[in-house]
């Protein structure tokens, strides 16, 4: 009874660290290209979510990030923190195969335009799975030197607007 027990244990550790060695975004060298389209071997992490897929890929001089949505509408992702309140909030949707894209800041449960990080590469496209938010920021905007975690939010909704309400939502800590 006791080996049952150990080895349940044994298997639940196991478990645990493939799960935190999953969520770890290691320094590569290459950067993916912001085209809206993603590659297989692209990014160094890969996150699946419900609803959609989340990439992610540091270089020492860039931080790319891409949202895969299995829905049409409106894609976001959240930086700076693992809640909407004070992460900086990058949103967007494609109307008519036209862009349209938002630079936020959430305050508690909602966002508004406001100033925060500028992203060097910025690509929204609609495939035949759903809409695809690509991003790239200076690694130093969220990924400082001496920093061990990212704290982010992603969020993608059905409609080709920027208000309308989530429908997945998901804040993670990823290990740097």
């Amino acid at each position: 009874m006791r080996y049952k027990y150990l080895a349940a244990a044994l298997f639940g550790l196991l478990l645990i660290t493939a799960a935190a060695a999953q969520d770890s975004l290691e320094v590569s060298e290459d950067s993916p290209e912001i085209d809206g389209i993603i590659s297989p071997g692209e990014y160094g992490l890969i996150v699946e979510l419900p609803r959609g897929v989340l990439y992610l890929n540091r270089t020492r001089e860039l931080f790319s990030i891409a949202l895969q949505s299995e829905l049409n509408g409106w894609v976001a992702v959240g930086l700076g923190s693992g809640r909407m309140n004070e992460a900086s909030i990058y949103i967007g949707y494609v109307d008519s195969g036209e862009q349209v894209f938002a630079k936020q800041l959430g305050r508690g449960h909602g966002h508004n335009d406001a100033p925060v990080a500028e992203p060097t590469a910025v690509r929204l496209k609609e495939n035949q799975t759903g809409t695809v938010l690509e991003l790239s920021f200076p690694a130093s905007d969220f990924t400082p030197r001496n920093s061990t975690t990212l704290s982010l939010i992603v969020a993608c909704g059905r409609r080709d607007n920027l208000n309308s309400y989530h429908s997945m939502r998901r804040g993670l800590e990823i290990d740097l």
